[in-house]
Parts: structure tokens; sequence; C-alpha cells
């Protein structure tokens, strides 16, 4: 088994997380077909212009994982806490987590989580926090497996429609610091 190596990101890997976040997004949300608003949200959204502008943010964090320097997916989140959608829930946020379809169920979304929760941690975090659209059955199964509980209902919308998401947190044992 190829090892899955753990590094952060840098603005050179926009491209490159670009197109496996195109391939995971319309794997995942692409089920019935690419329609136009599908398409649309993939090449603004995940374009290459879009993921160097979050790299250069200095409040995100990207980790990637790999194996043979090919990338197989990366953790995107926030680097300082940020109220959820359900009120009064406050953590880090796990903006995503993408997966290469073949390289799931590998260990490499669990090592991917894991890196996003010690940051959380570490940074004095009492939670980490994501949404899920609530039609992605693995990535519920998935979350559910590491810990994670439903804590409301939320809504993601753009090209014009709507798309129901469920909101998940994992408590987290803060890290303390030696001064």
């Amino acid at each position: 088994m190829l090892k899955t190596e753990l590094r952060d990101a840098t603005e050179r890997d926009a491209s490159t997380i670009a197109a496996l976040a195109v391939q995971v997004f319309l794997d995942t949300y692409a089920t019935e077909g690419v329609r136009p608003d599908l398409a649309r949200e993939a090449f603004q959204e995940y374009s290459g212009e879009a993921f160097a502008a979050r790299l250069a943010d200095t409040n995100r964090h990207f980790v990637l994982a790999e194996r043979e320097n090919a990338l197989q997916g990366f953790a995107e989140m926030a680097r300082s806490e940020a109220e959820s959608p359900v009120a009064g829930l406050w953590g880090a946020e796990l903006i995503r987590l993408y997966v290469q379809p073949r390289a799931q169920r590998s260990g490499i979304g669990r090592a991917l989580l894991a890196s996003a929760e010690q940051a959380a941690a570490s940074a004095a975090l009492a939670a980490l926090w994501l949404t899920v659209w609530e039609g992605n059955a693995r990535a519920l199964a998935f979350y559910a497996h590491m810990g994670y509980v439903d804590a409301g209902a939320t809504t993601y919308s753009f090209q014009g429609n709507t798309y129901g998401n469920r909101v998940l947190v994992k408590r987290l044992p803060v890290i303390a610091t030696v001064a």
C-alpha cells in the first residue's frame, strides 16, 4: 500500500486542488448528469483562480494528502473561530474535505480530518463544525463514524438553487499550551 503524505498547501498548488475539487464536486452532486447550474458552480467556485485566492487568505488553512506526489485529497479550514449556521454553535469551520473518489475508503479522509481536528484543538477551539449536503449519504455516514453529531439544518444556495444541508459538530479536547 502506498504511503500517504500530508503537507500544508502553497499557492502553487491552486490548479491541482481545483482539478481535484471539480472532480469530487461533480462526482458528489451531478448524480443524474451535469446540469448547467452545476457546471457554472464547478467552474466558478472551484477554478484555479478561486483556489489561489483562498490559498492567499491568511484566515484559511489547507492540508493536502498526496501519494507519490499525486494529490489524493485536501482539507480546507478556517484558522479562527466562527459561528456555525446553528445559533450559539462556535468553533473552527471545516470548509471542505475532498478525497478523490478512487482514493475514498483508504484512510485519507480520516487522516485529513484528524489533521483539521488537531489544528483546531491546538488553537484552543473547543469544536470543529462543518456542513454536509443532506443528499451525501457517504459523507454523513463518514462523519457520524468519526464522532460528529448532527446539530441542525441549514441551506446552501448557488446558481439560483437551494440545497438542504446538515450542520455537524464534534467537541474537541483543548490542547493546553505551555507558556
